[in-house]
Parts: C-alpha cells; sequence; structure tokens
C-alpha cells in the first residue's frame, strides 16, 4: 500500500502521488477532480475533445428514426 500526505503550498493543498513499482504518473497532465461525500478524491484524466478536429459536418449522421412515426404517449 503507498501512502502520501498533503501540505499547504500558499492557498493549494498540495498531494504528491507516489511511484508505484516504478512506474510514475505523466507529468503535467491535467485531471478532473472528483470529491466525494465518503472523503475519497477521485482523479480522472482529462481527454481532448474527440470532435474538436476534422471538416465541419464530417461526424454528422443520418437520422435513424425518420420513417417512425409517433404514437402512444408521447403525443400528449
Amino acid at each position: 500500500m503507498l501512502f502520501t500526505k498533503s501540505r499547504l503550498q500558499g492557498s493549494s493543498v498540495v498531494v504528491t502521488l507516489p511511484a508505484n513499482n516504478g512506474e510514475k504518473p505523466e507529468s503535467n497532465k491535467e485531471y478532473i477532480v472528483v470529491y466525494s461525500d465518503d472523503g475519497t478524491i477521485t482523479l480522472i484524466p482529462k481527454l481532448d475533445d474527440p470532435f474538436s478536429g476534422g471538416a465541419e459536418g464530417e461526424f454528422y449522421e443520418l437520422e435513424e428514426w425518420s420513417e417512425l412515426s409517433p404514437e402512444g404517449r408521447e403525443l400528449l
């Protein structure tokens, strides 16, 4: 089991992440931070937007439900 300790640096709390069997977390990487009610802090690697590149309309999908007509309670 790995242990670390938090410390105050300016107005931020810093937690250093120890290496695990020689594996180190990637440096200068952005994470989404999630604080849970039970005190758990989860770091999720932030991904680049996969739709940021490409030509306009490249990711367009044809309407799959166009030939269906509404019926039942969805008409309300």
